[in-house]
């Protein structure tokens, strides 16, 4: 029996061996299918944060974090893998070059100014090329389990959050709490039950034994530099996402000089959702001129605290009677109000959005430039207490169409 189970680890060792020498397969197929993958969902969490503002109610604060947290995420094992990818390019040169010239350096025939000095083996730069590979795709490996366990952590928050429809506040300052207690808990110097299991774990195991034999400042500094590489491309992830903070006017910028895919059907993706309110192009196709409401789940929750509380606030700026969600908009074109006779209620079957839109009848309206003004009013919790409060947006969205 006792020679069976040795016999059998040998087998095991043998294996494990044979597995090492030909990491480099699997380990181009994994990082390409990832690479693959990792630049297609930048836009799924895009939109998928826009839904959870719109659809949900989450909240645009949370919503944001989620962007931003996924986003960085998504970036920086972008980062990760292009490098391993680049040190693989690298690694197959070397290994033509062992194969090419299975020797190495040749002094002879060198020019007299290179002669005399001590040239690496291509097989040693192989080798090591082949270790600094597998490192870098194991240092990836080794984050992957701490996010995922963070990103169950944090889903279930927004999940609380939005069933029990909470303060932001209150889930802000009890993920703050618990981040910090878990912090406390590791920077003792004492032993204790928490600490012994985590010592146990994968994540700790391969952490350890990459600060043991390659320098934990080394790992941190490493972290820190993919991180700020990454920088760049979170920026572009999460641009625009601003106009879905329903709670807020345009800022002078995006009156300006607006984003034309977020108001124009004609060069919308149609994947993407609209922030505001939307119109069929640009440019009116004869005396008729189709627009478009999004729908924020916040805005049903406005209609009945509207009705009863805030009545007087509504009658101060002369609104009309609210009875439906497009009650809470108002429609101006050159600063003249127009008051669509209806709105159909739609969902896009691609994006998922649900809109109200209706038919601008323009027949009177000059050739030229318009300017197209959205007013709105609504209520909102308040950050720290959660008490609804009124708003009244001048400028919830603002574009300008052309009448040929």
């Amino acid at each position: 029996m006792a020679e069976l189970d040795s016999n059998r680890k040998q087998d095991d060792l043998t294996w494990l061996e044979n597995l090492q020498r030909n990491s480099w397969e699997p380990e181009i197929i994994i990082t390409g299918l990832i690479l693959a993958f990792l630049f297609i969902f930048p836009a799924k969490i895009y939109e998928f944060s826009a839904y959870l503002v719109q659809d949900l109610g989450a909240g645009f604060l949370l919503s944001t974090l989620v962007l931003f947290y996924l986003s960085v995420v998504i970036s920086v094992f972008k980062i990760f893998f292009i490098v391993q990818l680049s040190l693989r390019f690298i690694w197959a040169g070397l290994l033509g070059l062992s194969y090419a010239f299975p020797k190495g350096v040749n002094q002879e025939k060198l020019f007299k100014v290179a002669q005399g000095y001590s040239y690496q083996h291509p097989d040693e730069m192989v080798l090591r090329m082949e270790k600094i590979c597998s490192m870098t795709l194991a240092y990836p490996v080794s984050i992957s389990i701490l996010i995922l366990i963070f990103t169950f952590y944090l889903g279930s928050l927004i999940a609380i959050k939005v069933l029990f429809n909470l303060p932001f506040m209150a889930i802000y300052a009890f993920f703050l709490i618990s981040i910090m207690a878990y912090a406390i808990l590791m920077a003792t110097m004492k032993k204790n039950k928490f600490k012994n299991w985590y010592s146990n774990t994968m994540l700790s195991s391969v952490g350890a034994t990459y600060q043991s034999n390659i320098g934990k400042w080394f790992t941190v500094w490493y972290g820190l530099i993919v991180i700020l590489l990454s920088i760049p491309i979170i920026l572009n992830d999460v641009k625009g996402f601003d106009l879905f903070f329903n709670e807020k006017n345009l800022s002078e910028t995006d009156i300006n000089w607006p984003i034309s895919e977020y108001y124009f059907e004609d060069v919308h993706p149609e994947e993407k959702r609209y922030p505001r309110a939307y119109a069929q192009s640009q440019i009116m196709e004869g005396s008729t001129y189709k627009l478009g409401l999004p729908f924020y789940v916040d805005d049903n929750k406005s209609l009945a605290s509207l009705r009863e509380k805030f009545q007087d606030e509504l009658d101060s700026i002369s609104w009309g009677k609210i009875e439906a969600m497009p009650d809470l908009y108002q429609i101006y074109i050159d600063d003249e109000p127009y008051y669509p006779k209806n709105w159909l209620p739609l969902k896009s079957s691609i994006s998922g959005q649900k809109s109200f839109e209706t038919i601008l009848y323009l027949d009177s309206l000059e050739s030229g430039i318009h300017e197209l003004r959205v007013e709105k009013v609504m209520v909102f919790p308040d950050f720290l207490t959660n008490k609804l409060k009124f708003r009244h947006l001048e400028n919830w969205s603002n574009f300008k169409f052309l009448k040929p």
